[in-house]
């Protein structure tokens, strides 16, 4: 199975677990990100899993692709306030932190991800949009 991530605007072909976490590898080392992984050419077709991350805050959307249907992940739900993220498009964009999850479960949902062929990693706890 391969599945094109899309890392901060720069794509390439996943095909092994070992090179998902290699470029997850290299995310981390990104202060700031925008990471795609989606088993279809453009990621509006799903399913994909999307990461926007800004040092300690992260946060996913997974869109289905077979409908419209997209969700976002659920932290905690008390937090106040929003961060910033930057977009590999150069746009900055603010996301409620109440949505904000550990980095490394994200990471997580993208091996899980990778590992189910794209379907809704079961560890997160989503919302739908």
């Amino acid at each position: 199975m391969s599945m094109e991530l899309n890392l901060h605007g720069e794509s390439r072909v996943i095909d092994s677990l070992l090179a998902l976490e290699q470029a997850l590898q290299e995310a981390r080392a990104l202060a700031q990100c925008e990471l795609w992984l989606t088993n279809a050419s453009e990621a509006e077709q799903g399913p994909a899993l999307c990461m926007l991350r800004n040092g300690g805050n992260a946060w996913l959307m997974y869109l289905s692709g077979q409908d419209d249907s997209s969700f976002h992940t659920l932290g905690d739900e008390e937090a106040d306030g929003a961060c910033s993220y930057l977009l590999a498009n150069g746009q900055v964009d603010e996301y409620p932190e109440a949505w904000c999850v550990e980095v490394e479960h994200c990471q997580r949902a993208f091996v899980a991800f990778f590992r189910t062929g794209g379907a809704q990693p079961a560890a997160i706890a989503w919302e739908a949009d």
